[in-house]
This record gives C-alpha cells, structure tokens and sequence, in this order.
C-alpha cells in the first residue's frame, strides 16, 4: 500500500472519530436551548424559563413532584404554543405579578411545596401510545434540620431566615443554584462561596403589560387543532354520570361527568368539548392547559362545566376539536337521587354507589325488581321498569328468570266433563277401526285356544 493511501485512510478514521466529538463538545458549550432561570417557592410562587436559541414553547413541558428525589416524573404543563427568541424569558405565575424582562406570561397550573420538591424542564421527543420525553433542566429543593447540610438541593430553611423575598436562580454557566432577594427587578445574590455578593438587574418589560393567560382558545387564528401530545393516543372514554345527586338545590353544583384515559400517557384535553341532552343540546370546551393524567378517572363538576343533566332522560357526549363524536353514553331515563348511570364491562347500568374520580362500583341491592331493556344503539343494559314474564338483574349483576304469575285454574268438575267428551267423541270417530281391532283379538284369542289343546 502506498504511503499517500495510508494517510488518506489514516484521515477519513480520525475525521468520522472527531467529527462526533467536536458535536458534542459544541453542545456542552451551548448549553440547553432552554433551562429554568428563576423559582420562587415561597408566598406568591413564579417560574421564569428562558430561551438561549429562537423555540417554539409548545414543545416543552414542565412536570412536579412534592418529593426532592422524585426521578420518573410525568409532564403535567404544556408550555403555550408561542416563539420565544434567544435571551428572551416566558414568567409561568398563579398571579398577576410583575414581567420585568419577560415578554410572556402563562398560568402555573400546580402549587410548588415550601418543604420540598422537585421541577422539571422536559422536551417532547415522541408522542404516541407511550410519549417520550427527554429532560432539559431539573432542579430539587428540601428542607432539612437545623444540624442537616445540603448540596445540589436548594435549603429553605436558610433562606428564609437572611431575607424577605427568597427567590433562587440559576445559568447554565453556573455550578449551583443561588439564592437572592428579589425587589421589583432586582435581584441581591447573596455571597456562595467564592462567588461574591451582586446584584441583576433586569429591565422592565414595556412593549406588553402584565396579565395572566388562563387559555388561548378564543385567539386561535388557524381554527381547530389536535394537541400535539394527543397524537397517537386511545380517546378518553365517558364511564359516570351523576344526573340527580342526593338532597336539594345540588344539581348545578354537584352533577358531574367522569371521563377515563386509558393511556399511559397524559392527554391534552385542551379544545375538547363535552356535550349533554339529547333534543336541546349543552356543550363545554375544556380550556387550553385541561389535561387527564394516564390511566385516570377525572370527574368534571357540573360548578365548573356549566353542564346540566336532566332527571327524566338524557345522555353526554365528547367531541374533538373538530366536533367529532370519540365517546358517548347510552341514553338513559328516570335517573334516582342519588344513582349514577355507569360503565362497566362494556355495558350501562344504574347504580347505588357513585364513585366520582375512581373506578366504577356496581351495586343495585335497591333495584332487585327492576327488569332490563336493550338499547337500540350498542344493545346495552339498562334499567326499567319490571313487569312479570320480563329478564331482570339478579345482584350479582347475571341474567335471571321470572316465572310468570298464573291468572287463575279451573273447577275440577269441569275438567273432568271436558275429559269425558273428548274421551267420548274419540269413540265416536274411530267405531269402525275399534270393532275390527276387537274382531281380530278374539279371533287370535279362539285359534291360540285350540293349539293349546
């Protein structure tokens, strides 16, 4: 082999070796494209996350955990489907508080622990039966004794005994997570270490005034549109209805409809509409941020919704983005205070025992009498009315039998004179064949007679 081919093999190994590593090594120095940069747990809680490249926020979610060693947690926030431009920041808030530097804010939808906890920055990589998602930025907090230390967790316990408005905050330039007081925008770190006392100071967002985005759903410019994270799944099913709740004057707060996500993924609801009655019809869109955790019963309260089911008959409903029916009930009629129209094993029935956000519970101790009709649409069960002669369900949730009442018997006389007429005329209708039957008898009778003698 010629030297000059040897160097030219010797080349092409070492560039497929390096080229990787220096990928790599590129990213390292980049550092995430987004990460938390500000948390503050205590009294009026915000989360400020900032971008290093131009995003797009709708891949992203934030999960929670009240526990501060929770590894395996599930994206329950799905950030708003908004561009956010390099060193620009989005403020996620339960109130009203102030942007400073951030051009965007949105609802926090769960409550940060002051004992401790964990957050998580997560990246939608798939979505479908079983999403993945690849952690982006993490940070853990706890509250240890008085004679604990920590390392990586953030300490409340010290914090609040220096200043008034702890708020933490981290780059990815920076090993730690620092903690400093928080007056309008500035920001007093306090001395970790080698690192000194400073101060940051961000400038006040003037281009847009604060407020709270609590859903999107009426600026949506393209019309309807499945969440990104619904691609893939199983559609929610509607499993109970609490049409006539127990006492009086609870039907417009306490009627619910309870829908189940069999995935093992969380399923954005966000744009979803759910729809009661059955001539004149009720509807209610879930709001932008509405999600089902995986395999979980949700009861929506008819406080919320609005929804109102009628006593005599109805049913519900659940509707896409687009208005296609994905789940519905049977129809029922004749809903009982207090008995939840319910599925189970694939069928509806009544029952004794609403089990509001839980697995279903079947029980018609009180309903022994009542038979079952079949529905025209799926031939599912439902109670009715019993009367003799009919199917009912028995307890343990079979098919049994009644026995029909009988109206009345005859007189024995009676009986016994239609017998004898009927007895009489046979005679009559068959004299001829009887005679000869009886002439061949003796006939037989007299010729066995003489062989015997």
């Amino acid at each position: 082999m010629k030297v000059k081919d040897l160097c030219k093999g010797v080349f092409v190994c070492l560039s497929l070796i390096i080229l990787p590593m220096t990928s790599v090594f590129a990213d390292s120095l980049t550092g995430p494209s987004l990460f938390l940069r500000e948390v503050k747990i205590t009294g009026d809680e915000f989360i400020i996350i900032q971008a290093s490249e131009d995003i797009n926020l709708s891949d992203y979610w934030l999960g929670y955990s009240s526990s501060d060693t929770a590894t395996s947690i599930v994206p329950t926030q799905q950030l708003p489907s908004r561009t956010l431009h390099t060193d620009e920041a989005i403020l996620l808030t339960s109130d009203g508080t102030s942007t400073c530097d951030a051009v965007l804010i949105a609802k926090l939808s769960f409550s940060l622990s002051d004992t401790k906890g964990t957050l998580v920055l997560r990246r939608l990589q798939s979505a479908g039966a079983n999403s993945t998602f690849t952690t982006v930025d993490s940070v853990n907090w706890s509250k240890p004794s008085a004679s604990a230390t920590t390392t990586n967790a953030i300490d409340l316990r010290k914090e609040l005994s220096i200043m008034t408005t702890p708020v933490w905050y981290h780059t990815p330039d920076m090993a730690v997570w620092r903690v400093g007081n928080l007056t309008e925008c500035t920001l007093a770190l306090t001395a970790l270490g080698a690192a000194p006392a400073t101060s940051i100071v961000w400038p006040a967002n003037d281009t847009e005034p604060p407020a709270v985005i609590e859903s999107l759903a009426d600026i949506e410019a393209d019309g309807p549109y499945l969440p990104a994270a619904d691609v893939g799944l199983l559609p929610p099913q509607i499993t109970e209805l609490l049409p006539n709740p127990n006492g009086t004057g609870t039907d417009g707060t306490d009627e619910f409809i309870e829908l189940y996500n069999p995935n093992g993924a969380v399923f954005d609801l966000s744009g979803f509409v759910l729809q009661t009655g059955l001539t004149t019809k009720h509807s209610y869109t879930f709001p932008i941020g509405t999600t089902l955790p995986p395999k979980s019963f949700v009861a929506f309260y008819s406080s919320d919704t609005g929804l109102s089911l009628s006593n005599t008959s109805s049913q519900a409903d659940l509707q896409d983005p687009f208005k296609t029916v994905i789940a519905q009930t049977d129809a029922y009629d004749g809903a009982k205070e207090g008995t939840a129209w319910a599925l189970a094993k694939g069928d509806w029935y009544w029952t004794t025992k609403p089990t509001p956000s839980a697995a279903n519970v079947i029980n018609q101790t009180s309903a022994s009498k009542k038979s079952i009709t079949t529905s025209s649409s799926k031939g599912v069960k439902a109670i009715k009315g019993a009367s003799s002669g009919t199917s009912s369900l028995a307890t343990n949730g079979t098919m049994a039998t009644t026995t029909p009442e009988k109206s009345g018997s005859l007189h024995p006389l009676i009986l016994a004179g239609v017998a004898a007429l009927a007895v009489g005329y046979g005679i009559y209708e068959y004299r001829h064949d009887l005679g000869n039957r009886i002439h061949q008898f003796r006939t037989n009778r007299a010729t066995r007679s003489k062989a015997g003698k």
